[in-house]
């Protein structure tokens, strides 16, 4: 399932691709959460903070936002059942991480 499939039409996910992510965000915490010792939908909640954090212009609200993008794409990456899954899945996790380093002026 991607991420639109389950998600395109709930009320957070029309906020957000609002620009209203602020707004948005405890709904989309409480809809992605799967209840304890479970991971959440890492998926959505990556993709969510990653595109917020594309839409700032300060510096450190967008590295502060990509960084949770960070850690949910870290975390959907370790969750692979395969080799070429998880390589494929990393892509995300390597993209964030020079959107960060571009953005603090570091070299990746």
């Amino acid at each position: 399932m991607s991420v639109s499939d389950g998600y395109w039409n709930s009320e957070w996910w029309r906020m957000a691709v609002g620009g209203h992510y602020a707004e948005a965000e405890p709904q989309m915490l409480a809809a992605t959460d799967r209840g304890e010792g479970l991971f959440p939908e890492n998926e959505a909640r990556a993709a969510f903070y990653e595109n917020w954090g594309d839409a700032l212009s300060a510096v450190e609200q967008a590295v502060e936002k990509l960084n949770l993008a960070l850690t949910n794409w870290e975390m959907w990456a370790a969750c692979s059942t395969s080799g070429g899954e998880g390589t494929a899945r990393m892509s995300e996790v390597h993209r964030v991480k020079e959107k960060i380093a571009n953005l603090e002026g570091k070299e990746t």
